[in-house]
């Protein structure tokens, strides 16, 4: 009889050592690192334009990175955004509106995602606050608003600016809203024009995926 008590502590002993592994590489909105928004930017020759970066990390219930983990930027919630099928270094999923990577080491991924709007001045469809979900392995991490540099998908231009001012001078910000503040002001302007002029000056990426063929289908 003591040798069945023993191994019944040792079976129920490794459970709860296999349940705990389990739960330890189950990722953690608590303790993973979301933006507080990101960008939607250029694309061009295979480069996706580094004024979109954004780094999401990835720790599980015991604080403990998870690499190789799945993350999953979902823009299905953000109206009006178009993101392009090219995503240098991650995956766009046009069926499901989303883009894709994996974390390395640390639990990290820095990402930029290429994709323009559908707006020429205060115009619907507009994003609501925290449209875009990020997900890992399935976990919801957290909601992000969604700013958007080339308005109306031509490349950045005096278009894209007139747009910018419409959102100013109107009441939905979050399109233009590159510092994540929830509202427009100076420093927004000061964010698109320093991307405008790397991107003039040959520094950016003026490309947003124009071309029916290379862009999914804009959220309505």
């Amino acid at each position: 009889m003591t040798g069945l008590v023993r191994k019944a502590t040792l079976f129920a002993a490794c459970g709860l050592m296999i349940a705990g592994v389990a739960m330890a590489s189950v990722p953690s909105p608590a303790n993973s690192v979301c933006p507080p928004c990101l960008s939607l930017v250029g694309n061009s020759a295979g480069i996706t334009d580094p004024a979109g970066n954004f780094t999401v990390t990835v720790r599980d219930l015991a604080n403990i990175p998870i690499n190789n983990s799945l993350v999953v930027v979902d823009f299905s919630g953000c109206s009006g955004v178009v993101i392009c099928t090219a995503q240098p270094g991650l995956t766009a999923d046009c069926g499901t509106q989303t883009v894709r990577g994996f974390t390395g080491v640390g639990g990290t991924i820095t990402m930029a995602i290429a994709g323009h709007g559908n707006n020429t001045g205060d115009t619907p469809p507009y994003n609501a606050p925290g449209c875009a979900k990020i997900y890992a392995d399935g976990v919801l991490l957290c909601s992000v608003s969604v700013s958007i540099y080339d308005h109306d998908g031509n490349g950045l231009g005096p278009s894209d600016l007139a747009a910018f001012l419409g959102d100013f001078f109107g009441s939905q910000p979050l399109r233009s809203d590159y510092d994540c503040t929830g509202d427009l002001g100076p420093a927004d302007l000061a964010q698109w024009l320093a991307v405008f002029f790397a991107t003039t000056g040959g520094n950016g990426s003026p490309s947003n995926c124009p071309a029916t063929s290379t862009q999914c289908a804009m959220v309505p």
